[in-house]
């Protein structure tokens, strides 16, 4: 009887109200990098391993970069835009909506061109020629500011300065559109362009810079769009130019990468690879890091030009490049997604199941690191 009576008596005293409370775990998420393939898929992979993390299937191809705003990803494919937690990957929506405005309805749909946004609003051009401004809410409400139609088709990608959405029609009409209501700030043209300009623009200075089919580049002034001075190669430039610390580098069909003095407007060097280069470089770090249709990357001294390393991938590569946090990323036409680092040592590839003209995006949980062709970007 002594032993039950302790017994009951230790019992008694491990009463429920004594646990610890239960709690909720804390949901735990790592950086990512996304990307889609011609595949119709969308990636999350994980930069330190280069594993999927998860994917997507889309209705269509994606040829624009992905991009965050503030807590959402917004992936432009081709027919829709799709719109998920930036941190988890769940999906929330597909945008299916339209906006009217000087008696004109305007679908938001069809992209190529990668969109830009100032952290709160994203700015996105229909292969159309519309223009959104696009607030995002909440996971279900996304409120169009307002919508501009720029007249003919847009494939290059937009760009934010002063104030302004800087976009280029195909035509090479090239436009600044008020950030606040959408409306025409001054826009100027190009020379007749045959084939449609897919060259995207980039500011530095007292100039915009953008590459055109004619085999030109031209700077045109921020303030009008007026065109001030032209560099002529002997190809087309469809990639989009990279300015940093006074050069303009870009590529060209010519099979050339070159760096132009901005103050000069001479080249500083170029550098001749195998075939076509219409992938758009990256700097960063003293480097320049370039695709080319000859399945090279290069890395390339931004001083002189001079090769610092190569890797030969197993196709062409076409889309944008991003360097960043001591990490370049690259995909192309083998379907495979690479992480080098500074030296040139491979980290890692990934097979995404289908050729590559989707720039990548970096996403370290706080904020996203963009290629230049986006019009983000140090430079």
């Amino acid at each position: 009887m002594a032993v039950v009576g302790a017994t009951c008596a230790l019992f008694a005293s491990c009463k429920k109200h004594t646990y610890s409370p239960d709690e909720p775990l804390v949901d735990t998420y790592t950086p990512s990098v996304f990307t889609a393939s011609q595949n119709r898929i969308l990636y999350a992979i994980n930069p330190a391993t280069g594993k999927p993390k998860w994917q997507y299937t889309l209705g269509a191809n994606q040829i624009a970069s992905p991009i965050v705003v503030g807590n959402y990803l917004f992936i432009p494919s081709e027919d829709t835009l799709y719109k998920f937690n930036a941190k988890s990957g769940a999906f929330l929506k597909k945008i299916v909506t339209s906006h009217t405005s000087n008696n004109e309805t305007r679908d938001l749909k069809f992209f190529y061109s990668s969109p830009i946004t100032d952290g709160k609003i994203l700015y996105i051009a229909t292969k159309v020629g519309h223009v959104f401004a696009v607030e995002p809410r909440n996971d279900e409400t996304d409120e169009i500011k307002w919508s501009y139609n720029a007249g003919d088709s847009i494939l290059s990608s937009l760009m934010l300065y002063n104030g302004n959405v800087i976009l280029a029609t195909t035509k090479g009409n090239v436009q600044a559109v008020a950030t606040a209501n959408g409306v025409l700030s001054w826009q100027s043209s190009l020379p007749a362009i045959d084939g449609g300009l897919r060259s995207s623009p980039v500011a530095s200075g007292p100039y915009i810079y953008i590459g055109s089919r004619d085999f030109n580049l031209y700077a045109l002034s921020v303030a009008n769009g007026a065109i001030k001075w032209n560099f002529t190669t002997e190809g087309v430039i469809d990639g989009s130019p990279v300015a940093y610390g006074g050069n303009i580098i870009f590529g060209s069909a010519d099979n050339y990468i070159y760096c132009v003095d901005s103050t000069a407007k001479t080249a500083r060097w170029k550098f001749k690879t195998n075939d076509r280069v219409h992938a758009t470089p990256s700097a960063y770090g003293q480097v320049v890091y370039c695709g080319g249709y000859d399945s090279y990357i290069y890395a390339l001294n931004i001083i002189d030009g001079s090769i610092k390393w190569k890797y030969q991938t197993g196709s062409m590569v076409q889309s944008a490049l991003l360097a960043t946090d001591g990490s370049v990323y690259i995909a192309g036409f083998d379907k495979e997604l690479y992480k080098f680092d500074t030296s040139g040592t491979l980290r890692w590839k990934t097979n995404v199941g289908g050729p590559v003209q989707c720039p990548p995006v970096y996403y370290d949980l706080n904020r996203a690191y963009y290629p230049s062709i986006t019009g983000f970007g140090p430079y």
